[in-house]
């Protein structure tokens, strides 16, 4: 029997798919989560060069491995959310699954397999000791893997459910494991000349805008800002755009080939998505020039190409996708569309997306501001407009939260405001600086430090992961969440402890009956106390 003829019963589509739909939501979280530990690990902190190797060939294989994970694990997700009946036939098997601690905690072991390296050779002696790093790496991903898949369910209900979704599943696997093939395959693209030179044009054009003195040489594909000079090579070109976007919205087509104009679909939202990733790898490669010449050069090399090109070129595919799934012009099932937007409300009015765009948008903006500014805090008025956008987008979501203030929260804000203050000392080189005392500069910062930044973390941090990590009515669990979320937010400041000890006491009063509006009004009234003694000292290290 094929999952398009299995329809769970009703108690079946109950409490065991949805424990099986938590369960599966986390260990796809766990896994996205080390997948990014490793590749930051071995991108960033040891700076892997593949050329500088003497095994260049398998050093570059085995860090295509990533992307082509990224990818299935993208990929896999893409057909859940578009195939509902094998999604319910996945999590139902899960569900029925017995928990298996011992599985997660060889996930663990291979992740910490995969990072031995970093401990025997130091981040510096990973060049030199590449042959068996490389090794390491691949055992403790396959050990993690396994892992992760076991605390799932049995390998062989594993095999039952990937027969059950027939041949298209298997087909649209394949396909993202050989997506860094397809992205080299449409390298060529990146040579023709009137392509290359419009889009240098336009590099310099942005790079200008930004206040940068550009020198350009669009013939050798070099560009220099302030001594900092690149060559654009294939890496750079965003070519994986172009790869991505098409194998993405072919997967798409393939799956919901009767349900799509495929006539608009292909000669309108194609190109468009195309026009799209085009404008973005530019806005990349200035950015990218911007951070080697404004602050690391081996930021730049290092954070902008191959992992973190891979993923916001996934992002964009996926937000076409989105776009083209909750068209009414593009769909031609009336039928469906009309019963999938019954069942899912309007998207400003989605409470999970409003609670993890806007935290996204508040991350890339610190990023942005980075990039364009020597000093970030200078930057912050765009921040808080970024932020302030992302706020307004899903206020319908958010109008929804009930705010019942309640002495406790209000004294619990104060007394974090006070520790805060106390235990803080001044830091001239981060907070005072002259030319950004002016009104625009203090009235955005006062307005992202009280208003939006509390609404934006607390969405995120309790709304979203404390909830779903806490579950209902465990409270071993409870607390474990508490703590892992308090110690993430913690990470979020400068003063890890205190930013931990913050977020335990806002984590506790959204568990304590109190719900998501006392972590936000608690949250509030403690950046309110702190802003205002920051802004009559003249103390914005504060903040």
């Amino acid at each position: 029997m094929s999952i398009s003829d299995h329809h769970p019963t009703t108690g079946e589509a109950g409490p065991i798919v949805q424990r099986g739909g938590r369960r599966l939501v986390l260990i796809l979280g766990l896994a996205v989560a080390e997948l990014f530990v490793i590749m930051v690990a071995y991108q960033l902190l040891a700076n892997v060069h593949c050329k500088f190797t003497g095994a260049d060939l398998a050093c570059t294989t085995v860090r295509s491995i990533a992307g082509r994970l990224l990818a299935l694990l993208t990929v896999l997700g893409l057909y859940l959310i578009l195939m509902p009946s094998a999604y319910h036939a996945l999590t139902a098997a899960i569900g029925r699954a017995q928990r298996r601690p011992s599985a997660l905690a060889l996930n663990l072991a291979g992740l910490i397999i995969a990072l031995v390296p970093l401990l025997l050779f130091g981040p510096a002696g990973i060049n030199a000791w590449i042959s068996p790093t490389l090794i390491l790496i691949c055992l403790g991903g396959g050990v993690a893997g396994l892992g992760g898949l076991l605390a799932l369910m049995p390998l062989r209900a594993w095999l039952t459910w990937l027969r059950g979704c027939g041949i298209s599943l298997t087909l649209a696997l394949m396909v993202a494991l050989v997506m860094p093939d397809i992205t080299r395959m449409m390298e060529p693209i990146w040579n023709i000349e009137a392509l290359t030179s419009v889009t240098f044009i336009l590099v310099t054009w942005v790079l200008e805008v930004s206040g940068a003195t550009v020198w350009s040489d669009a013939a050798l594909h070099l560009i220099r800002v302030d001594g900092f000079l690149v060559e654009i090579g294939e890496p750079c070109s965003g070519v994986e755009g172009f790869a991505l976007v098409t194998t993405f919205m072919g997967l798409y087509a393939l799956l919901m080939g009767r349900d799509i104009r495929q006539t608009r679909y292909w000669l309108v939202l194609f190109p468009a998505a195309l026009l799209l990733s085009w404008a973005f790898n530019i806005v990349r490669i200035a950015i990218l020039i911007l951070i080697g010449a404004w602050i690391a050069p081996e930021h730049a090399v290092n954070g902008f190409h191959s992992y973190a090109g891979w993923l916001m070129f996934t992002l964009l595919a996926l937000l076409v996708l989105a776009i083209a799934h909750r068209s009414r012009w593009l769909q031609s099932n009336p039928e469906a569309l009309a019963a999938a937007a019954a069942e899912l409300p309007p998207m400003r009015a989605d409470m999970l997306l409003a609670s993890i765009i806007p935290f996204i948008v508040m991350m890339l903006s610190g990023v942005l501001v980075s990039a364009i500014w020597a000093v970030p805090a200078q930057g912050y008025p765009l921040r808080a407009a970024m932020m302030a956008a992302a706020v307004f987008v899903f206020w319908p979501a958010l109008r929804q939260l009930a705010y019942r203030p309640r002495p406790i929260d209000i004294a619990a804000g104060a007394a974090i405001a006070a520790v805060w203050i106390v235990m803080s000392t001044p830091d001239i080189s981060r907070g005072d600086i002259t030319d950004e005392r002016n009104a625009l500069w203090i009235g955005t910062r006062l307005l992202g430090t009280i208003i939006l930044v509390p609404i934006i973390e607390e969405l995120f941090f309790r709304g979203y992961l404390l909830r779903r990590m806490a579950g209902q009515g465990q409270i071993l669990r409870a607390v474990i969440a508490l703590l892992i979320t308090s110690a993430l937010f913690g990470l979020m400041h400068d003063r890890f402890a205190l930013g931990m000890a913050a977020g335990a006491i806002f984590g506790a009063l959204y568990l304590r009956g109190g719900g998501l509006s006392a972590a936000i009004l608690a949250h509030m009234v403690a950046n309110a106390l702190i802003a205002y003694v920051a802004f009559a000292t003249g103390n914005w290290a504060l903040i």
